[in-house]
C-alpha cells in the first residue's frame, strides 16, 4: 500500500476499512484508535469496531513506518469528540500486548 505522503496517518482494519488522518497507540492493556470522520454516525463507528474480524488485526500508518496491532476484539469505549471518535479496544483475555 503506498501512502499518500510522508507525513499520513491512516487506521486500516482486517477487511482493508481504512480511516484516513486517524491515529492508533497502545498503553497499558488498551489500543486507542482516534478516528477522523466527520461523516460516519455513531452507530456505523460502533458497528465496525464491534465486528471482531474487522479488529483481528490493525495496521496504523504513519509516514513511512507503521505499526500492528492483533487480537484487540473487544470494545471498551466509543466516544464522539469534536474531531471524530475515540475507540478504546482490548484483547478477549484483557492481558497486554
Amino acid at each position: 500500500m503506498k501512502n499518500k505522503s510522508n507525513v499520513g496517518r491512516r487506521i486500516i482494519l482486517a477487511d482493508d476499512t481504512t480511516f484516513e488522518d486517524s491515529n492508533a497507540g497502545y498503553a497499558d492493556g488498551v489500543l486507542w484508535c482516534r478516528v477522523t470522520s466527520a461523516d460516519a454516525s455513531f452507530a456505523a463507528i460502533a458497528t465496525i469496531f464491534s465486528d471482531p474480524e474487522k479488529t483481528a488485526h490493525i495496521r496504523y500508518e504513519y509516514g513511512e513506518m507503521a505499526d500492528e496491532y492483533d487480537g484487540f476484539t473487544t470494545v471498551m469505549t466509543i466516544m464522539r469528540t469534536e474531531y471524530g471518535f475515540d475507540i478504546s479496544l482490548r484483547k478477549d483475555n484483557g492481558h497486554d500486548a
